[in-house]
């Protein structure tokens, strides 16, 4: 019998440039520019100024990533918080 979701998809370390696009806590429109930490077929991981809620959707441009190629633009899930450095706060985000 298959295991789902036991396996997560490998990460790679990138520093790609990004746009994120979305609708912070406050219900307002955002843009800001951030850098991949790491990032897989699956999913991707930044930090962030804005504030945002946990299953938050985004909207996230890539512009050269040596996994997806020269420019993408995809959309993204909130699945994950963690520390904040620098007032910005650790983002994972799965790909719908």
């Amino acid at each position: 019998m298959p295991s789902y979701g036991s396996q997560r998809a490998v990460r790679e370390q990138e520093a790609s440039k990004l746009t994120i696009s979305g609708v912070d806590i406050n219900g307002k429109p955002f843009q800001e520019e951030s850098n991949t930490i790491d990032i897989s077929e699956d999913g991707i991981s930044f930090y962030l100024k804005t504030t945002v809620w946990m299953d938050a959707h985004f909207t996230i441009e890539i512009r050269s990533s040596n996994l997806l190629g020269p420019k993408s633009v995809l959309k993204a899930k909130v699945v994950r918080f963690g520390k904040e450095v620098d007032g910005r706060r650790f983002i994972g985000a799965r790909f719908d």
